[in-house]
């Protein structure tokens, strides 16, 4: 606000332009008008909040499986919440439009992925080979082989060790796939710690 002093303008009030005058206490006064406040709901606003709803809704679902514990684990290692870090690894997958399965993170942490990390489908299994490197420690070799099977309709399967039988040290395993899973799916795998405690990244591939 601004004390106006105008000999001209001693007998207005109102508002001119973005200035409002006016008369208090016998005295002319000037101030800038309120501006108007822009509707924020731009095209591109609405779409990165389409995005963060699609990541927070698909969050709720992981949080409830035991891809949870991968989360979690990243969690602790980096001192930040579960929640976060799967927002920050799985936005990009999601367009406003359309999931984008290649960039889906189910897993992250430290570990390394083993060599030539190959899966090939012969009817309704995957086959999944890898190379090791040869100084490995039992400890590494221990890793847990964890896979998800993920079909178009957005429906996921988790596949761990119980049902693969495979560390990393058997350089080999086979993943059946259920009747539903029959046509073209999305396969995710990567590796666990035996104590379940550190994760890889996940690869993904189309079969």
């Amino acid at each position: 606000m601004a004390r106006y002093q105008s000999k001209g303008f001693n007998r207005f009030s109102g508002r001119v332009g973005n200035v409002i005058y006016y008369k208090m206490r016998g005295e002319f006064y000037a101030r800038a008008s309120p501006t108007e406040v822009k509707d924020c709901r731009s095209e591109l606003q609405l779409y990165y909040r389409e995005r963060m709803r699609g990541t927070a809704t698909f969050y709720g679902v992981v949080r409830q499986t035991l891809l949870a514990l991968v989360w979690q684990a990243v969690g602790q290692r980096k001192n930040r919440s579960a929640y976060n870090l799967f927002v920050q690894a799985n936005i990009r997958a999601f367009n406003g439009t359309a999931l984008l399965y290649e960039l889906v993170r189910f897993s992250s942490g430290s570990l390394g992925l083993p060599h030539d990390l190959q899966a090939c489908r012969e009817g309704d299994k995957v086959r999944l080979t890898w190379r090791n490197e040869k100084m490995l420690s039992d400890e590494r070799l221990a890793d847990e082989l964890w896979c998800v099977v993920m079909t178009e309709d957005k429906d996921f399967r988790i596949i761990e060790l119980g049902e693969t039988g495979a560390t990393r040290e058997n350089e080999i395993a086979e993943v059946e796939l259920t009747t539903e899973e029959r046509g073209k799916v999305h396969f995710y795998c990567f590796f666990g710690s035996a104590g379940r405690d550190d994760f890889s990244e996940n690869l993904h591939f189309v079969l």
